[in-house]
């Protein structure tokens, strides 16, 4: 697995020391510890942590509103819990987590959480850009078959004619396709733009 950057986040100091040792013992790198969570927002948007291990009962800002923060700044989080926390948990079930352990945290435990967890972070992220990337296409595709209707609608053209026209323009006025058709179809709707022959 590659070196992870890893912010920990833990009001016991001896809780944070173990797992400090545990991550840096298998090639990861702590770069930021805090002992409470607004301290650990802090740390977060300074360090940019590639993850963040956060105990879910901190003094301040608890684990669960640190993670909601982390989850707006793009760092997957794992939480720490104890077994009598279970009001916690519950709330935690709401938030962007990507994993869970018990304390008292074991080696074994911690380093395939750190790996699952950001290995599901890594995969989310792709699948969110993939999405997206996929949306923008449709929506060009939209839009792009939107200004080749008001072209062809205008000058009596068929669709080849009309796809023609869109690429003239765009190439006149030296933008892309879709910046062209953009403008074509916001411009029919305040009835400005003329397209020319």
């Amino acid at each position: 697995m590659e070196r992870l950057n890893i912010l920990i986040a833990e009001d016991e100091a001896l809780t944070r020391m173990d797992i400090r040792e545990m991550l840096e013992s298998a090639g990861h790198l702590v770069c930021a510890e805090a002992s409470n969570g607004i301290t650990a927002v802090e740390l977060a948007k300074e360090n940019a942590p590639d993850l963040a291990i956060l105990d879910i009962k901190m003094p301040g800002l608890d684990g669960i509103e640190t993670a909601k923060v982390m989850h707006s700044l793009g760092i997957p989080v794992i939480l720490l819990t104890a077994y009598s926390q279970t009001g916690f948990i519950n709330r935690a079930d709401k938030v962007h987590v990507f994993a869970y352990l018990t304390k008292p945290v074991t080696e074994k435990d911690l380093l395939p959480a750190v790996r699952i967890a950001f290995a599901r972070w890594s995969e989310l992220q792709s699948a969110q850009s993939a999405l997206k990337q996929t949306r923008e296409q449709l929506e060009s595709q939209k839009v792009l078959a939107h200004a080749k209707a008001i072209i062809a609608s205008r000058g009596n053209l068929d669709p080849i004619q009309s796809h023609q026209r869109l690429i003239k323009e765009a190439m006149d006025r030296r933008v892309s396709l879709v910046e062209m058709a953009r403008k074509i179809v916001v411009d029919e709707h305040a009835g400005e733009l003329e397209i020319n022959d």
